[in-house]
């Protein structure tokens, strides 16, 4: 009987321990299915989000490409005032020389107004013809009253850039 009462044992604990290791496995088993499709969803988020953060990511370089043609554009288009100044003094003759000097910006052209001195009225005019010879002026606006004294001109005049 001690025989029969043992196998008994070993079967019953046997039986216990394949249904024991049976109910680990569908255990394990469960779980991993919970985790693959708990990282299938991540993936599903993920990808969800590369894809929206990547049309932002577009939009934002359009944005900064539009911005950097505005201000490229900006930079072509402006014009230094020391260019100006310079281009100004270098059409004054030797016995001329300017007193005021008046810079108006305009939105689509800016007015430059000066005054100043010329010894002789040939001064005068070679003040003028040098300036309207340089093709970043135009317009220019000579008032008759620089015109009727022969010497010690006062003069003052008006153009546009």
């Amino acid at each position: 009987m001690q025989g029969e009462e043992w196998f008994r044992l070993v079967l019953i604990l046997g039986m216990l321990l394949v249904v024991f290791f049976i109910c680990l496995s569908l255990s394990l088993l469960s779980i991993r299915v919970y985790v693959l499709g708990e990282i299938q969803v991540q993936q599903i988020l993920v990808d969800s989000q590369k894809r929206e953060g990547g049309e932002l990511r577009i939009e934002r370089i359009r944005e900064l490409n539009s911005d950097i043609t505005k201000v490229s554009s900006f930079y072509t288009k402006r014009i230094l005032l020391s260019d100006i100044v310079a281009r100004v003094s270098s059409a004054l003759p030797e016995s001329g020389h300017l007193s005021s000097f008046s810079y108006t910006s305009g939105a689509s052209k800016a007015k430059i107004s000066l005054k100043g001195f010329a010894l002789r009225t040939e001064d005068l005019l070679q003040i003028r013809t040098n300036l309207e010879q340089d093709p970043l002026f135009g317009n220019f606006h000579f008032p008759p009253s620089n015109w009727v004294r022969a010497t010690n001109i006062d003069f003052a005049f008006d153009f546009e850039i």
